[in-house]
């Protein structure tokens, strides 16, 4: 049945029939029947996933995993935790004119954050973090997913076959493409997240991949002028921060600053 699809990735479809797991496939088999394939097979991309998903465990910010399913003889898929409200990406374009209030965004932003810091201290590089893989749960808790372009530190057979998208991308400065730090590339990207969730908007929102690329060449990046956490997706860009636990802190310490900001006036107002 179609409707069990709810989502359409560069090489695999995401289907549910219950809305409390997914699954994520090049093949949709269903009451056995092929309703929907991609043209390229996707057994091993899927069977790093699994395998990353496995290194990195159970984590309250990384999308649960419960690992590879047969959809049909020499057919798998993965079978992942179901997020009711999608991508964030997604979302934030759905509620573009009604965005979240600050604190919501300021707790979003946490989560993201909560996430890599747990990747990162596992040996894992995520190399395509983004908003479109960042996914939303009951009271906007929010979880990264899709490893299936991911490294593990000391896994050789892992090649890299993805990079991040312009906008989250870390700038040369200097070095060649492929000796990019991978802490800092993770870092810029967790910044251009950031910036995502409190701008409510993806940085340089319409611009052609090569003008967003010439921009940050150029150290031109998006304005941040009344952007909340300005200061912290500014460190990320700057390539200031040493460690996602380092955002993680600023984070928590600005969340903190608010909520004492807030409780002040409400003395007030009384």
């Amino acid at each position: 049945m179609w409707w069990s699809i709810v989502g359409l990735g560069g090489s695999c479809f995401v289907t549910s029939t219950d809305k409390k797991t997914a699954l994520k496939g090049y093949q949709v088999w269903e009451d056995g029947e092929l309703r929907a394939l991609c043209q390229h097979d996707s057994e091993k991309v899927l069977a790093r996933e699994a395998l990353i998903y496995k290194h990195l465990g159970e984590h309250p910010h990384i999308l649960r995993c419960y690992g590879l399913e047969e959809v049909h003889p020499g057919v798998n898929s993965l079978r992942l935790e179901y997020a009711p409200f999608g991508d964030v990406r997604s979302f934030i374009k759905k509620y573009k004119a009604a965005p979240l209030g600050k604190g919501a965004r300021l707790h979003m932003a946490l989560d993201t954050a909560l996430g890599p810091s747990h990747i990162l201290k596992m040996g894992v590089q995520h190399c395509d973090l983004s908003c479109r893989n960042l996914f939303i749960f009951d009271n906007y808790r929010v979880k990264v997913g899709d490893f299936g372009g991911s490294l593990i530190q000391g896994h050789d057979e892992l090649k890299p076959s993805v990079y991040e998208e312009a906008a989250y991308e870390l700038p040369l400065r200097g070095r060649e493409f492929r000796n990019r730090p991978a802490r800092k590339r993770e870092l810029f990207a967790l910044g251009s997240a950031i910036y995502e969730i409190m701008a409510w908007d993806p940085p340089y929102e319409g611009l052609e991949d090569g003008d967003i690329e010439k921009m940050y060449a150029a150290e031109k990046f998006p304005s941040l002028e009344g952007i909340p956490a300005s200061h912290i997706i500014r460190m990320c860009w700057d390539e200031k921060y040493r460690s996602s636990d380092e955002v993680v802190e600023a984070l928590k310490a600005l969340i903190a600053s608010q909520d004492e900001l807030n409780v002040e006036r409400c003395t007030k107002e009384q």
